[in-house]
């Protein structure tokens, strides 16, 4: 059934599994609403956990299942579950929120984090690449 999915691993660079947490954490974790949060004090801090507890659970969990029994990733999942066409469609969101959200994210982390020194720096160009390229 899933044998038709199972490559030889080329050599090279992959994202590390810690890597990938963070990369989802960070997506869940908005601070958009932050200003507006402040008022609650430290009882902010619990409208942050909890939430983000309920989701990142149970999807490390699926992902956890997902990936222990079968190679291919995500196509692999879609396409025997839904159908080929979903597969790709699923592919391309990855995609797309890798290439388009994640930079837009990190800048606006960058931004905030600005906020912490001097307010100035969040409208430097050079502090926003750097902290972009390290995140």
């Amino acid at each position: 059934m899933w044998g038709r999915h199972r490559r030889r691993r080329r050599a090279g660079r992959y994202i590390s599994w810690p890597a990938l947490a963070m990369l989802t954490v960070g997506s869940v974790g908005y601070l958009g609403s932050a200003p507006a949060l402040s008022v609650y004090g430290l009882a902010s801090v619990f409208l942050y956990v909890v939430p983000a507890f309920v989701f990142l659970v149970p999807v490390s969990l699926v992902a956890a299942e997902l990936a222990s029994g079968w190679s291919g990733g995500v196509y692999a999942w879609v396409e025997e579950g839904i159908s080929a066409p979903a597969g790709l469609l699923a592919v391309w969101c990855q995609f797309a929120q890798t290439i388009f959200y994640y930079p837009a994210l990190l800048a606006y982390v960058a931004g905030t984090l600005a906020y912490v020194v001097t307010p100035s720096l969040a409208g430097n160009g050079v502090y926003n690449a750097v902290v972009i390229i390290t995140l």
